[in-house]
């Protein structure tokens, strides 16, 4: 779409409210349950980008044009992760998740939605404290391959990690945090890179829950604060992808507000509140 001159103008209620509808309906993104506040600063992103007065400009080319749309998702969704993120999930999987991991031959692990690669490494990392690393593939994935080339890096500034070091300890970390990561540099760098081994043994490929299909089969399936953006068909679409992707006996990790609603005979809670399933052995598959 053409450029034009960057517009002050406050993002009106009607404007955003249109923008949302056409995302849930055209492409089944449902952000209406997103933070206000932080949407309409990703709206004000929206209007930088392609230099718009308003976001009703906006409406025919992403009604049309899946590489603009494709652009909106991205913008909205920009993930909000950090290392060990919500300990006691993390604390679960070690305690009871990775133990009965252990008796399967193989271990493959898909970790949906990669963000900025903090959970990718953190799922790492407790292979690695747990002994399992060897027999492990850690498969992560992402819509958006600007998200993915950054993940790749294995680079955060350094000013993040105190709270990173906290998540980790109520994990139940076994070390330090920081003996993962290579200290920040002497010429002025301020980031901390991750050690080669742990960089190493995560896959990142870029996958579209809305299109694309199960590519292989897993025991551990982490897809967590993902389906808080689908629609409802959307999320049936997902759960289905799940369901196939997922051994019997495997384990599902959902995000804090996401449910798997009328699938009982499919997934058992192990624990409702961290969101922790178990595929039964009477699931499909």
């Amino acid at each position: 779409m053409a450029l034009k001159r960057e517009s002050a103008r406050p993002i009106e209620a009607i404007e955003a409210d249109l923008l949302l509808l056409l995302l849930r309906e055209r492409y089944g993104y449902d952000f209406s349950g997103y933070d206000r506040a932080s949407l309409i600063r990703r709206l004000r992103q929206l209007v930088d980008t392609f230099q718009i007065g308003s976001l009703v400009e906006l409406l025919p080319a992403l009604l049309h044009d899946e590489q603009v749309a494709q652009t909106v998702i991205n913008t909205l969704s920009v993930p909000v992760s950090e290392f060990f993120r919500d300990p006691p999930v993390w604390k679960y999987l070690r305690e009871q998740v990775m133990p009965e991991l252990d008796s399967f031959p193989r271990i493959n692990i898909w970790q949906v939605g990669c963000g900025y690669g903090q959970e990718s490494y953190s799922l790492a990392i407790l292979l690695h404290e747990c002994g399992l690393s060897f027999k492990a593939r850690l498969i992560t994935t992402d819509i958006n391959a600007d998200l993915l080339r950054i993940a790749r890096r294995g680079r955060w500034l350094a000013n993040q990690f105190a709270q990173w070091r906290a998540n980790y300890l109520a994990a139940g970390g076994r070390a330090s945090l920081d003996d993962y990561f290579d200290a920040p540099g002497h010429d002025g760098d301020e980031t901390m890179a991750i050690r080669a081994e742990i960089l190493q043994a995560i896959e990142f490929v870029e996958h579209n829950l809305v299109t694309d299909d199960a590519f292989l089969e897993t025991q551990l399936l982490i897809c967590r604060n993902v389906l808080i953006y689908f629609g409802a068909a959307l999320q049936a679409r997902a759960l289905d992808l799940f369901e196939r992707s997922l051994q019997r006996g495997g384990f599902l990790v959902l995000g804090s507000t996401e449910s798997i609603l009328d699938r009982e005979r499919t997934w058992v809670p192990l624990q409702p509140e961290l969101r922790v399933f178990r595929k039964t052995m009477a699931g499909s598959k």
